[in-house]
């Protein structure tokens, strides 16, 4: 069975469980076939990954960054259930019993249940940024790096969040990069060596996803260290994170080719920044930050690239970070038509661009900082 679809059918024992030990005493058939079929899941999953995590956010729930929305009335339940009792992140370690697993399920079905007494040995719950006692992510068996904890499930997110704004214009979708920023903000201040670890993470598949994802990191990383307040940040981080959001009306198949583009193939992506730009000034973002990274970002500091900067105004600080995270990140990734460089390669072809492309200010502060990751 796919991933997918074994986490599918474990939302399904878990939505099950919860709404028979809300209604059936404990030793109800109806409350023990569910949970038996729950727990054969989650100890399996949780084999697999080394530790099982379970997001819940707003209607949606994310399982090891599978993305799921409520589709049924006894789904959106669970998640009222969750919210209520504060509960937005489930971790499930490795070996969990069956009395553990019984005693978490009747917790968040029952409204007037105290939390047990006795200590959680395999169960770590709670919010995202307050989750007590979370057993650690190891590295994968094959040595891979897991994604850090403060952003497990972001990219399928970011996935489901990039398509339903460019396509449908869906403001209410905005919350989840809200959300991803937050998570960023928290991971580094809390995870050691995020930017070169999430770098090293980066998906061959899916490069517009993982590429916003880690172009947020940086820019985010960069403007804390330039000591901008948390709600700066914010802005900042979501116009990051969204700068490439044109990238979605771009025919898949130019984006993905693995030679050099013909006139007319790069005609079309370098239509991505104002495509980006339309679809988010249609968006109640709080801010126009996001519009106006996603159409300067291809903007060079001398004023070339494209569009065509026809505005005296100087680019903004934030298009101007958001620049050399892009091009750094994609020099250290692998694309269809070549290897990644390395991390010094890189830097120096950054260097090369020291006053032309890049803005000498914002260009030495980022160098100074990625110099520091191991």
């Amino acid at each position: 069975m796919k991933p997918r679809e074994a986490f599918q059918e474990l939302m399904s024992d878990l939505v099950q469980a919860v709404q028979a030990a809300g209604i059936y005493p404990e030793e109800h058939h109806r409350v023990q076939e569910p949970l038996s079929r729950l727990h054969r899941r989650v100890k399996t999953e949780a084999k697999r990954l080394r530790g099982l995590n379970v997001g819940f956010l707003g209607d949606q729930v994310v399982i090891d960054q599978f993305p799921f929305r409520s589709t049924t009335r006894s789904f959106e339940r669970l998640t009222r259930r969750m919210a209520a009792r504060g509960i937005e992140k489930v971790a499930f370690a490795e070996g969990i019993s069956l009395a553990e697993l019984r005693r978490f399920v009747r917790y968040v079905a029952r409204p007037s249940a105290a939390p047990p007494a006795e200590p959680w040995r395999s169960v770590a719950f709670g919010r995202i940024d307050g989750i007590v006692d979370a057993p650690a992510v190891p590295p994968a068996p094959d040595g891979r790096l897991t994604a850090p904890q403060a952003l497990e499930g972001a990219a399928s997110v970011l996935k489901d969040l990039l398509r339903s704004l460019s396509r449908e214009s869906r403001e209410g979708d905005v919350e989840d990069g809200k959300e991803i920023v937050s998570a960023v903000m928290k991971g580094l201040r809390e995870e050691e060596y995020l930017i070169d670890r999430m770098i090293r993470m980066q998906s061959q598949d899916d490069y517009t996803i993982t590429h916003s994802l880690n172009v947020c990191v940086m820019v985010v990383a960069q403007a804390r260290r330039m000591g901008l307040p948390d709600p700066v940040l914010r802005d900042i981080g979501l116009a990051a994170l969204l700068h490439d959001i044109g990238k979605e009306l771009v025919p898949g198949e130019i984006l993905a080719k693995p030679g050099k583009l013909d006139d007319e193939e790069f005609a079309k992506v370098s239509l991505h920044p104002a495509f980006g730009a339309i679809h988010l000034r249609k968006l109640s973002l709080g801010s126009e930050l996001p519009m106006i990274v996603s159409f300067e970002h291809h903007m060079r500091y001398d004023r070339t690239g494209y569009p065509e900067a026809r505005f005296p105004d100087p680019l903004h600080p934030a298009s101007l970070m958001t620049q050399v995270a892009d091009v750094y990140d994609a020099l250290r990734t692998y694309r269809p038509y070549r290897e990644k460089f390395d991390k010094e390669t890189a830097l120096s072809i950054l260097r090369d661009g020291r006053g032309t492309e890049f803005d000498p200010r914002f260009l030495d502060d980022f160098v100074a900082m990625v110099s520091e990751e191991p």
